[in-house]
Formats: C-alpha cells, structure tokens, sequence
C-alpha cells in the first residue's frame, strides 16, 4: 500500500499542498479529481521523489519513502507516466519500450514483458521500427503507458492519459487500464475526465486549492454536488 499522511508542499511562497492525505491499497485504482491548480501534478511529482514534500510522510508498505531519490521509488516500483507522453520523439517505438526496462537486467523478462504490452497494444507491435514522432497522439500515449509497464510498477502513477487524445481511443485506453489494474498494478490516476476516471476507480479523492475536499468510494461520490461543480471534461 502507498500511503501519504499531511503531505504540504511550498513553492517559494505559495503552498501548492496542504495537509494532503491519501492511501492506494495494493490492486486498485484510485483517482484524483479536482480543477487546473489543484495539485494533482504535485502530489505525483512528490510520490515519484521529482519534488520532497515541505511536511508530512509517505509510505511504501510500511516503509518510510518522503523525500527519496526517482531512482529509489523506480527501483521500489513507482513508475510515473507524466503529463503530456513525453516519449523521446526520435528513437523507435521499439527503444523507447526498452528505455522504461533501463534498470533490468534478466533479458527473457524484459522480452516477456514487451510482448505483454504488445497484447495491451497492439498497434505499437506494428510501428515497432517508426520513430515515436511519427505516432498520433493517442498512438504517444499508450507508448508512453507501455514505457511505464516495462519498468514493472507495482504502483503506476497516471498524469491525464486522456488529455489531447480522440474520445474513441479515449474509451479504448481506459478499457485496457481497467485489464492493467485487473493483471495486479495499482494505479493512481490523475484526470480531468471525471466521468472516465470514476468508472474505472474504486476510489476518488477531490483536490480543492491543495487540499482534500472530498472523497469516498467512487460510485458513491459520482453524483455528489461537490463534484459536479468541479466536473471538467465529463
């Protein structure tokens, strides 16, 4: 289980976090909800260790884990897929795969574990030799979820996979997160889709202005007005 206790975060003089608390349990998804400047990002850039927390604690299983290196949280199984694909446009579809496997060393389980993201996506078996520039945008985004499986995560943190991407293959990415998470990867999603993001969760939280302002288990908060206002991209 990932858990973060009173997690603030400050940039300069303005408090990005505050008091943030929440827990992914081992095999769910849980999503975090919440307008442009809430804090999704933060909070996921401090999981990854790309920032240290001002306060607060996070644990991995029981460990302490605040404040560590992105090295460290890879190795201990957080992998991050940020905002925005963030592929490396002018090397293969096939080595930008094998970048996300850059710390294993057991050759078989790598090639295992392509062939497993070749069954998530398929496409990305046939444009296995094209340079990731040449893909569509939702083509990007499951190479950069792919990237992310071959690193193994035990916990996959999620930055907006919808964002910019056609709805038919919205609804296509989604359904094979679903089948990740059902594989044994916990997610922490962060979107605005709400409506997506709710149906594929067990459980949502809502940043409002750095902090908590609502959560439950997803159905049950779906249609709450607290959420509805904040609803963007439903």
């Amino acid at each position: 289980m990932l858990k973060l206790n009173n997690i603030h975060l400050n940039y300069n003089h303005i408090q990005a976090l505050r008091g943030v608390s929440l827990e992914v349990p081992d095999g769910k998804v849980v999503s975090l909800l919440g307008a442009n400047g809430a804090g999704k990002s933060s909070t996921l850039k401090i999981i990854s260790g790309l920032l240290p927390p001002t306060q607060g604690t996070m644990e991995l299983n029981g460990h302490a884990v605040q404040g560590k290196s992105c090295s460290h949280m890879v190795k201990a199984g957080i992998i991050h897929c940020p905002e925005g694909r963030r592929v490396f446009p002018d090397f293969t579809v096939e080595e930008n795969l094998r970048i996300g496997a850059y710390r294993r060393l057991h050759n078989q389980e790598v090639e295992e574990d392509m062939d497993r993201v070749f069954t998530y996506f398929p496409r990305l078996s046939e444009r296995l030799r094209q340079k990731a520039s040449t893909l569509s945008g939702g083509e990007q985004q499951m190479l950069a979820i792919g990237r992310s499986l071959m690193g193994k995560p035990k916990v996959l943190l999620l930055d907006e996979p919808s964002l910019g991407i056609a709805p038919k293959l919205v609804m296509e990415i989604f359904d094979i997160l679903k089948a990740i998470n059902e594989a044994g990867t916990s997610i922490l999603l962060v979107e605005q889709n709400a409506h997506m993001a709710i149906k594929i969760s067990d459980y949502s939280y809502v940043l409002e202005n750095g902090r908590i302002g609502l959560e439950g288990a997803s159905q049950e908060i779906k249609d709450s007005p607290q959420l509805k206002e904040l609803y963007l991209g439903g």
